[in-house]
């Protein structure tokens, strides 16, 4: 540790914070930013050798797979941003491979790194209505956390796992605004995969509205292939 010294530095444009944890493949550093650039870093040098830009913050970290084609190997990388949105693009130059949102809700976004596994890619789904669901106007709550399978070459949804049901009607506040509920149980964090079991991990967060429900501050187990809830731990109970 005494001989440890600075070997690069690379300072982000015009960025208040750094939230995206780097991953290292193929000899670069892949990383994203608070002004939505993803770039590819050259792991000796720290020169940046391409970068990608979304439209919002990319606050997850970077997930790699590589995969072997007719043509050579594929390799791709996946992450999410602030909007919601999540994106593959190649690896050896940045370019767009598909993009899509995990979830219709305006609050949508996406947190937790992707977990690509057997060409699948499996995306935790959270929300910033947290944030709304403090004024008194505001209709709390609609949205629903999930887990969201991919086909992570193509994009093409394979199944998409809600923590709660469908939000119906409950009481009117002293303001006048109907409320709605269950709702919330975001997932912020990336799945964990399972191989020996055929499932993964995520943690839920509270509910946004009553009546809570038992997969709220939760560990949840589904399946890998069909995204069924096969068990869940509560951690704290009732907490809406």
């Amino acid at each position: 540790v005494p001989n440890l010294y600075l070997k690069w530095a690379f300072e982000y444009p015009g960025a208040q914070r750094a939230r995206s944890h780097p991953l290292i493949a193929g000899g670069a550093v892949f990383v994203g930013s608070q002004r939505g650039r993803v770039y590819a870093l050259d792991a000796e040098s720290g020169c940046v050798r391409w970068t990608f830009d979304a439209p919002a913050e990319v606050r997850t970290g970077i997930a790699f797979e590589e995969a072997n084609t007719s043509t050579g190997k594929d390799r791709r990388l996946y992450f999410g941003d602030l909007l919601g949105r999540v994106y593959a693009v190649d690896a050896e130059t940045g370019q767009e491979l598909w993009r899509l949102r995990a979830d219709d809700h305006a609050g949508t976004t996406i947190t937790g790194t992707p977990t690509a596994f057997e060409g699948t890619l499996y995306v935790a789904v959270s929300s910033l209505e947290v944030v709304s669901a403090s004024l008194d106007t505001y209709e709390c709550c609609s949205f629903r956390g999930s887990v969201l399978a991919l086909d992570a070459k193509s994009g093409d949804k394979i199944w998409q796992t809600f923590t709660v049901d469908v939000p119906s009607a409950q009481s009117v506040n002293a303001a006048g605004t109907q409320n709605y509920g269950p709702s919330g149980a975001p997932i912020w964090n990336s799945p964990a995969i399972d191989v020996k079991r055929r499932q993964l991990y995520v943690g839920t967060g509270e509910n946004y509205s009553s009546p809570a429900t038992l997969t709220s501050d939760a560990i949840l187990a589904m399946g890998l292939e069909t995204g069924d809830l096969r068990w869940s731990y509560q951690a704290t109970p009732n907490d809406a």
